[in-house]
């Protein structure tokens, strides 16, 4: 994307500071002083490498360069062989589908720059010396944040909440013998907010060997031991520790050449499944699970999914796009789809009760849906087939249907501003208590994916109606949210009083947080609850919008040719996130959100309060932004495709996006949660939204030309 800078230029722009400054010297061809000379021309102050970047921001500095270096520049910048490049890549929660495929980039390298180039850069430079030196530290996401206020209820209906961490890495945290992403005074936190419990997703064969091949599980006595251990200090504060299971994981085919009699679907041109129906297999599945709850007796809990998008046994996914009860495997054609997926959980339920019974086994039902070809019929019998001691979780707002701009649509899941249970939800719940099972539901309780740059969306309204109506189910269990959700304050402490027995006291609880500026801030979140009620959900917004990235997206002037990614990048790839609604109906339900989230706005700056007030007033400003900022890329995208026509409208969209971008860094500066999710790290940089700000300098000077 175009902007006052070369593409070398930009290179240092994105990574001073966060890199080595040897490593960048190195991919531009040229030595330390260079670089920090030419980073002081650009407006950038010396500054000392934070190694916090490469250890928990590693996805940021991909998503900076992804686009402006060939794969060997971002190794040499992370400091990482090929091997573990394409681990990163393959193995981080998707990270490959969300950066999307490599564009073809040449290596960026130093060269003297000419007038024109100097006096660009002294531009950038006046421009990015007038933005105050941030306050916040990455990653310091507690420094002068108070402990929420949670009074327990003397009784609960929803007795068992729990969440994931707000800023562990998704993987790799077993390896840690410190356990440094689950810290005491996160723990201590998180427990004041009333959650008792933690999740945390693991392969199997990462905590029990593999006795087929011991190769495929290096380190697993360090994480087992790492698990225990967890578990141990999660119980000093009061926390479970759940683990999420989804297996058996595929394998390539050469293992297969050796245990053909285990090989299952073929779900890619590489890998097959373990075939579940084999016995050998059933075996494994049996005693590796039984190992992790002997080893481990604190576990409080295993949580499965056995329909997702990795491939595990032989009916876990729709091959190709073909019917749900299609596979290829001799053994598992035999057999129903909801029979292959219930047996797996009740290996591991009778694995964990022969094992002591301590540890108990969720079966979380995603998956166990249409998209993936099941019946409702499918999933009522798979239900029936599972063991009387397995307990059953719902997305709750799986399938939910709503209204919004005239459009008819229905919910997946990760969705805040449409309010479950929906119908199937109802009837799988209701009918599993029926044979005897213990019900939870999944919500998101803080964020969700419609704005997960924030540590919480202060809609908490919305939050309070959808546990008010999972009590009616008499729902005993509830997940909180997928990998975001967990930041300890926010709406957790509220939502966790609400699953008390009767009504919370709603009133006490903003008295006791917000204090002299509890009426305040009760009506604004009740203005923001209902303004988010107008978010244009769908799958398509939620993964591909623009309110991921918000000021974070870089604009153009010219068609990108470039495809939205999941929840990274959003380009001016309009016709993929705007569906159903149509670009004209997204735009306008987004101004619309807009315009009714600034009247909550506007009370909470009328006022000044104390710390959580003050975070309060940063998470609604900053997720205001990111929703303006959608509704305007949206709109610029369209409006660019005549700019003769449209040169006036052009220019206001990008003058109110600076304006936005500008309010976005300074809230950045103020707090190290803004614009952070875990799986995803940082979003943006200061440095980032100095450069959106210079990239819409560019675009504002090419309109009035």
């Amino acid at each position: 994307m175009k902007n006052l800078m070369t593409d070398w230029q930009t290179v240092i722009f994105r990574n001073y500071g966060m890199v080595p400054d040897e490593a960048l010297a190195k991919v531009l061809g040229t030595d330390v002083q260079t670089v920090r000379r030419n980073a002081e021309k650009l407006g950038l102050k010396h500054r000392n490498c934070n190694a916090d970047w490469v250890k928990k921001g590693f996805v940021t500095i991909f998503r900076n360069n992804w686009d402006l270096l060939p794969e060997e520049e971002i190794r040499t910048l992370l400091g990482v062989n090929g091997r573990e490049y394409a681990s990163l890549l393959e193995e981080y929660d998707f990270l490959s589908v969300k950066l999307g495929k490599k564009p073809e980039t040449a290596k960026p390298v130093y060269k003297p720059l000419t007038a024109e180039e100097e006096t660009r850069t002294a531009r950038a430079k006046a421009s990015a010396e007038k933005f105050p030196a941030p306050e916040a530290r990455p990653f310091d996401f507690y420094a002068g944040s108070p402990s929420a206020w949670y009074e327990p209820p003397a009784e609960s209906d929803i007795a068992d909440r729990f969440v994931s961490s707000y800023s562990a890495r998704y993987s790799g945290a077993l390896l840690d013998g410190e356990l440094s992403d689950y810290s005491p005074e996160y723990l201590q936190r998180l427990a004041a907010t009333g959650v008792n419990g933690i999740w945390l997703q693991e392969t199997l064969r990462n905590l029990a060997e593999f006795p087929f091949d011991p190769q495929y599980s290096p380190d697993w006595q360090i994480r087992i031991a790492n698990l225990r251990k967890l578990t141990e200090r999660c119980a000093r504060f009061g926390l479970g520790v759940y683990l999420y299971l989804n297996e058996p994981r595929a394998l390539p085919a050469s293992f297969f050449e050796k245990y053909p009699e285990l090989r299952g679907q073929k779900p890619d041109s590489v890998n097959y499944c373990l075939c579940t129906s084999a016995p050998q297999v059933q075996k494994y599945l049996y005693d590796a699970v039984r190992s992790i709850a002997e080893r481990v007796p604190l576990l409080k809990g295993v949580m499965t999914i056995t329909m997702s998008e990795n491939a595990t046994h032989c009916y876990s996914n729709r091959w190709n796009g073909v019917a749900a009860d299609y596979t290829d495997c001799p053994r598992c054609s035999k057999r129903a789809p909801e029979e292959v997926a219930a047996e797996v959980n009740n290996i591991f339920c009778r694995a964990l009760r022969d094992a002591g019974g301590r540890t108990k086994l969720i079966a979380n039902l995603w998956g166990w849906a249409e998209f993936m070809g099941w019946s409702e019929e499918h999933i009522l019998r798979g239900v029936e087939l599972l063991d009387k001691d397995v307990e059953v979780l719902c997305v709750s707002e799986f399938s939910k249907h709503f209204e919004r701009g005239g459009v008819k649509s229905q919910v997946i899941d990760y969705s805040i501003s449409v309010v479950g249970p929906s119908d199937i939800t109802v009837k799988l719940l209701e009918y599993a208590k029926k044979l005897g099972h213990r019900t939870w539901a999944k919500i998101q309780a803080n964020n969700s994916w419609e704005c997960s740059a924030v540590p919480y969306i202060p809609a908490f309204d919305l939050m309070l109606e959808h546990i008010s109506n999972l009590k009616k189910l008499g729902v005993t269990g509830l997940m909180m949210g997928w990998s975001l959700g967990g930041y300890p304050g926010g709406a957790l402490p509220l939502c966790c009083m609400a699953c008390g027995r009767g009504e919370p006291d709603t009133e006490r609880w903003y008295r006791e947080v917000y204090g002299p500026q509890s009426g305040a801030a009760r009506s604004a979140v009740r203005a923001i609850s209902e303004a988010f009620r107008e978010f244009p959900f769908s799958i398509e917004s939620l993964y591909l919008g623009g309110q991921t990235l918000g000021c974070g997206n870089m604009w153009s002037l010219q068609p990108s040719g470039r495809w939205s990614t999941m929840v990274c990048y959003t380009f001016d790839d309009y016709a993929s996130y705007t569906p159903p609604y149509g670009p004209d109906v997204y735009i306008s339900q987004l101004r619309l959100l807009a315009e009714k989230w600034k009247k909550g706005l506007a009370l909470l700056e009328e006022e000044s309060g104390n710390a959580l007030f003050e975070e309060l007033k940063r998470c609604a400003e900053a997720a205001y932004i990111h929703f303006r900022s959608a509704g305007l890329l949206a709109e610029f995208s369209v409006l660019k495709e005549d700019v003769t026509e449209n040169r006036e409208k052009l220019i206001a969209c990008a003058e109110e996006e600076m304006s936005l971008t500008k309010r976005l860094y300074g809230l950045l500066c103020k707090d190290a949660k803004i614009g952070f999710e875990m799986t995803n790290h940082y979003y943006y940089t200061p440095e980032l939204l100095i450069e959106k700000v210079l990239n819409l300098t560019y675009i504002l000077d090419e309109l009035k030309k």
